[in-house]
């Protein structure tokens, strides 16, 4: 009786204990949720800031560039603070300090915010000049063959305010920036007018753009949110101390108050709970997947084969990865079970199962269903899940899915080749398997594209064919391009386009590339005349077997080595720009020469001047096709010529088939050009290096 008494009272003093401890749980969640919300506040408001500055910086070095980008952060940085000042945290009397603080954060804010929208007005007036007279100055050629050194001074002036705008460096201001001429030259005058008008307002209005640029970028916002940051940090840590301590006392207590408890259940506990959890969970992990509580894949591959006219829908998450990488892999979880959950709320009114079959895939399992009414439930089920908005610890989260459909044997296989095809088409969410779509046969087509490169790697028929680069200012070929072929036992020729992307997804890729350094190197040794340039992918650079191969040559082949260049495509993601400059350092070593493959094509190109040792660049066939009937394509490849020309690097023209092309390329000043109007490629170089043009 008393050890019933005894087991009552603690039971109670528990009970107490454990209200008291929920309850400071929800007072210590929402005071972390609270200051958890300042920081992301601030931590958002500080990051747009310097985002800010650094989009103000670019903007006042390069020509072209999108406000609408700067008008963003902008509504971002207003967005940010009033986020900050409503933060719940600064409400309470202890936090005051904080608050008192943002007064004059949003003071300098605004300030800043004034500088930029004057910034943005002057910047816009001056690079307005200063693309009006590079245009004026390149079109005024009665004045080059009238007064060639009116011409010659026009051009000193306007590199003048280049370098100006380029260094942001008041010292060119030191020159006379004011064309004078005796001629009586109506159109000589009138340029001299127009010519000193902008100069003259430039002059006016650089070292305001100069002060108010340096003022934007060093402003004290930055500096002003880490004083208020620590100043936070000091005050909740007070907080989170007094928590911690109230924490842990009745941690203490509650722990020997249950000790007393779990001393007298224990042995009871163990044994029974044992048992009956070894039996439940073996049982329900036969066909219960233990993070969904869906049906398995096991009981999947069990339910298909007993029925006699399945139906199978597949729903996979689309970039599931990027979910996992962004915010771990917890919650990345907790969204499955949530899809899981949605995926059977709107599956109430159907006869159906639904499995996890692996990873962020589902099967949805129909017996005898109309194929119609199927596609129609995964019309339905994409649409609600790509606008249900997942909330989860705090964060709201949307996805989008790919359904396939199938109820053609074999089941899982065609439905999983179906979803395979769906996800290379971004304009479609939802697929339905069909004879028709012939997957079988592309795959049988894959497999026997992968047969043909391994027989031509064992049987040595991958081979380069040089298609010639001419220099324009001599008619003559001074180098070819390296390009990878396929040679089939009838003879016949496979170009990249046919084979390289699926050799791209195997391990024949590097090897394919190993055989084209070793044969150029080869036909190189032989044509000492003209220069080779060779292919190489950032998947190359990254293959630290394959960058030695290539070293090893170009050491074997030192006579040669000097005469190769090596050609990024700009289009590949060099996202690992640290190998990629120790890749170039080592190339160079030897004298290669490194070329920029389709620049123009992208909006990446900018970064790998400055961080990669670049000697030649490709301008990408996109802008020279067309360019003698778009006059937009040829301001593209003017402007691409004089920036490129600016850094001292060479420019190739690719795609260039037909006279015209040629003329104009002439007139803008491309120095080589590259295309069928001189040559296909060939198996081998020519022993002439003239061409006609």
């Amino acid at each position: 009786m008393k050890l019933n008494r005894l087991i009552f009272l603690v039971l109670a003093v528990g009970i107490i204990l454990a209200i008291v401890l929920v309850y400071f749980y929800l007072l210590q969640r929402d005071f972390t949720k609270q200051h958890r919300e300042f920081l992301i506040s601030i931590n958002q408001l500080d990051h747009s800031q310097r985002e800010l500055t650094n989009i103000i910086l670019e903007n006042s070095l390069y020509t072209y560039n999108n406000q609408d980008e700067i008008a963003k952060v902008t509504r971002s940085i207003h967005q940010d603070f009033q986020n900050l000042e409503n933060a719940t945290i600064l409400q309470s009397k202890a936090y005051m300090p904080v608050k008192r603080t943002l007064v004059h954060l949003k003071e300098l804010i605004d300030e800043n915010l004034q500088n930029i929208e004057e910034y943005l007005m002057i910047n816009a007036s001056i690079k307005n000049s200063l693309l009006f007279l590079t245009r004026y100055v390149d079109k005024a050629k009665h004045l080059k063959e009238q007064d060639k050194d009116l011409f010659i001074e026009a051009h000193q002036i306007l590199e003048y305010f280049h370098n100006m705008k380029n260094m942001q460096n008041l010292d060119y201001l030191d020159n006379n920036f004011l064309l004078y001429s005796s001629s009586t030259d109506a159109s000589t005058q009138n340029f001299i007018k127009n010519f000193n008008m902008h100069t003259s307002y430039m002059v006016k209005k650089y070292p305001h753009f100069i002060k108010i640029t340096k003022s934007i970028i060093n402003n004290e916002i930055n500096d002003y949110i880490d004083d208020n940051r620590e100043r936070f940090a000091k005050l909740s840590l007070t907080d989170f101390k007094a928590l911690d301590t109230f924490a842990l006392v009745l941690f203490t207590i509650f722990i020997l108050v249950f000790c007393f408890i779990i001393l007298l259940f224990i042995k009871y506990i163990q044994e029974n709970k044992k048992l009956l959890k070894t039996k439940k969970s073996l049982e329900h992990s036969l066909i219960y997947d233990q993070l969904t509580n869906l049906y398995n894949r096991r009981a999947f591959e069990k339910d298909v084969f007993s029925l006699k006219m399945p139906h199978l829908l597949i729903i996979n998450i689309d970039n599931f990865k990027h979910i996992n990488d962004i915010y771990g892999n917890k919650v990345g979880n907790i969204l499955l079970k949530e899809l899981a959950e949605l995926i059977l709320l709107k599956l109430t009114n159907a006869e159906v199962k639904v499995y996890r079959l692996g990873g962020d895939e589902f099967g949805v399992l129909f017996e005898d269903i109309d194929p119609d009414e199927a596609f129609k439930i995964a019309k339905h089920l994409e649409y609600e899940i790509a606008h249900h908005n997942f909330i989860i610890n705090d964060l709201e989260l949307s996805i989008l899915v790919s359904v396939a459909s199938n109820n053609i044997e074999p089941i899982l296989e065609n439905t999983d080749l179906a979803l395979k095809l769906l996800k290379k088409d971004i304009t479609q969410r939802v697929i339905k398997y069909s004879d028709d779509l012939n997957l079988s046969k592309d795959i049988k087509h894959n497999l026997e594209i992968l047969k043909f490169i391994k027989s031509a790697i064992s049987e040595d028929t991958i081979v380069p064919y040089f298609q010639p680069i001419v220099d324009l200012q001599t008619s003559k070929i001074v180098k070819y391009e390296s390009l990878v072929r396929l040679k089939l036992k009838d003879g016949a020729i496979l170009s990249p386009l046919e084979f390289l992307d699926i050799a791209k997804r195997t391990p024949y890729y590097h090897e394919i590339t190993r055989i084209m350094i070793e044969k150029t190197l080869q036909v190189a040794n032989k044509y000492p005349q003209y220069r080779f340039s060779i292919n190489i992918s950032m998947m190359d650079i990254l293959n630290d077997r394959l960058v030695d191969t290539l070293l090893e040559n170009l050491q074997k082949n030192s006579a040669s080595a000097s005469k190769i260049d090596i050609e990024f495509l700009e289009s590949e993601n060099l996202q690992d720009i640290s190998k990629v400059q120790n890749f170039i350092k080592e190339v160079k070593k030897y004298g290669c020469k490194i070329l920029l493959d389709d620049f123009g094509s992208g909006y990446a190109n900018f970064s790998h001047f400055s961080k990669l040792d670049i000697d030649i660049v490709k301008i990408d066939g996109s802008i020279i096709i067309g360019v003698d009937i778009d006059e937009k394509k040829l301001h593209m490849l003017t402007s691409i010529h004089k920036f490129t020309e600016g850094l001292g690097l060479e420019n190739i023209a690719e795609f260039v088939e037909t006279k015209e092309l040629v003329d104009i390329l002439k007139d803008v000043g491309v120095r080589y050009a590259q295309g069928y109007y001189f040559s296909k490629p060939l198996e081998h170089p020519l022993e002439s290096d003239v061409v006609t043009l």
